[in-house]
């Protein structure tokens, strides 16, 4: 297959979904509820198991959605930036094309055999967050989430009618400041203090490793004049400030409200989440790698690459491929390895 009709064919089709034999069977014998419980933790897309408590909590909200005749509110929380290591950043690249298509495939079976549908949203992290967190400029994820809602355009005219690709940002929840910032900076506190009182070393040094990875030295603000001693202590911070964001209670209800189930790439502490991952054979965050194809036989294998990885195979066999499908500045070429990358080198 052509390069540009691999390409071609993920934006156009991804969403389309015929029912097989073993589809209309099961809807029959078992009905749509255990049919849209099956295709969520479907192990064709599922990377970790679900915890029990959340198997219930989605028969719950399968029930609750089926019986309002209600679509399935499919959800995720990501950063709402590019990863500044990226030459992509501040906009997206084939990763957020390739996420995207891989989540709509995964939607595609729900809305065939549920006329209300699905609708696959998509909810950005506040802005002034990630300032603070990891010191990226706000500006830059305005660019982001702009170039995003662009990319989700290309998709929207090949959806069926019943499915529904959106963008939103936390932003929008909290429209006072005031009440966004008190109930923020307690959570901040509170998380703080089970930092300093209950978290294992090994959490904090793992947490401390992604925050100094993630923070933009040069961004918002200019960091790097800081002594090591405040070096140290933006790096402490980071996942304090990101975990109590993750509290906010209209936060956790546009994510993990009634009829609303919670994708993430991967599993969360108490697999309270579906843990999809980003395409088939990856679970890097989309907004954190890079996408590059690969040749397998006589087609071609997506791929999210972190920035590790992509370190490790850059200079593996590959071409540059020129492409025109997407209008936007980090879709003019793809870069196509001749083989499935090696990441022991």
């Amino acid at each position: 297959m052509d390069i540009q009709d691999f390409l071609r064919q993920k934006i156009q089709s991804c969403a389309i979904y015929l029912l097989t034999d073993s589809d209309q069977r099961r809807l029959a014998e078992e009905g749509v509820e255990k049919f849209i419980e099956r295709a969520l933790l479907s192990k064709k897309f599922r990377k970790w198991k679900v915890g029990e408590e959340y198997q219930a909590e989605i028969r719950q909200n399968i029930h609750f959605s089926v019986s309002k005749n209600l679509p399935i509110k499919l959800t995720f929380f990501f950063g709402g930036y590019k990863l500044w290591r990226f030459e992509s950043s501040p906009e997206v690249d084939w990763a957020e094309f390739f996420a995207i298509a891989y989540y709509l495939s995964y939607a595609a079976p729900i809305a065939a055999a549920y006329q209300p549908g699905v609708v696959l949203q998509f909810w950005a992290a506040h802005p002034s967050i990630m300032s603070r967190q990891s010191n990226i400029p706000e500006n830059d994820c305005q660019k982001y989430r702009q170039s995003l809602e662009k990319l989700l355009e290309q998709f929207r005219p090949y959806l069926p009618e019943n499915i529904k690709a959106e963008l939103h940002s936390f932003a929008e929840l909290y429209p006072n400041d005031d009440e966004y910032t008190k109930e923020l900076e307690s959570l901040i506190a509170q998380v703080n203090e089970e930092y300093l009182t209950s978290w294992p070393e090994a959490r904090k040094e793992k947490k401390a490793r992604t925050s100094n990875l993630n923070i933009q030295w040069k961004g918002a603000e200019n960091w790097e004049v800081l002594s090591e001693e405040e070096k140290n202590e933006k790096v402490r911070l980071g996942p304090v400030v990101h975990d109590g964001y993750c509290r906010l209670s209209r936060v956790n209800n546009a994510i993990k409200g009634k009829g609303r189930f919670n994708l993430t790439a991967t599993p969360l502490p108490k697999g309270d989440s579906i843990p999809i991952g980003t395409t088939r054979p990856s679970v890097t965050k989309f907004w954190t790698g890079f996408g590059i194809l690969s040749k397998k036989g006589d087609t071609y294998s997506d791929r999210i690459l972190s920035p590790q990885q992509f370190e490790t195979v850059k200079n593996q066999p590959h071409d540059v491929v020129a492409s025109d499908l997407i209008p936007l500045k980090n879709f003019r070429r793809i870069l196509v390895f001749h083989e499935e990358p090696d990441f022991s080198q």
